[in-house]
């Protein structure tokens, strides 16, 4: 029979995570690294970093063009990044 109190691997290791507080770095590094999925590849190509803090995902990029035109579209960002994780996990996008 199946022990109730038994984790699977994943659930521990998120455990841990948790414990230590790296989940959230954990979640921010699976967004670089899914970013020109979650945004294409032509704005992934001009994004030279992203950053999180307290709920608020800093995108920089290096197009004062693109920048502008992603100002009208922030909510729009907000929604596919936490749909990507899952859950809300960002409410706001600042672009620099």
């Amino acid at each position: 029979m199946d022990d109730p109190n038994q984790n699977t691997l994943g659930e521990a290791i998120m455990k841990m995570l948790k414990a230590y507080r790296l989940d959230n770095k954990v979640t921010e590094t699976d967004i670089w690294q899914s970013w020109e999925a979650i945004m294409g590849p032509s704005i992934y190509r001009h994004t030279q970093k992203i950053e999180l803090r307290d709920k608020v995902l800093l995108i920089r990029l290096d197009s004062s063009a693109l920048r502008h035109e992603l100002s009208f579209a922030k909510h729009k960002i907000v929604e596919k990044i936490n749909e990507h994780v899952g859950k809300r996990f960002i409410d706001d996008v600042l672009l620099m």
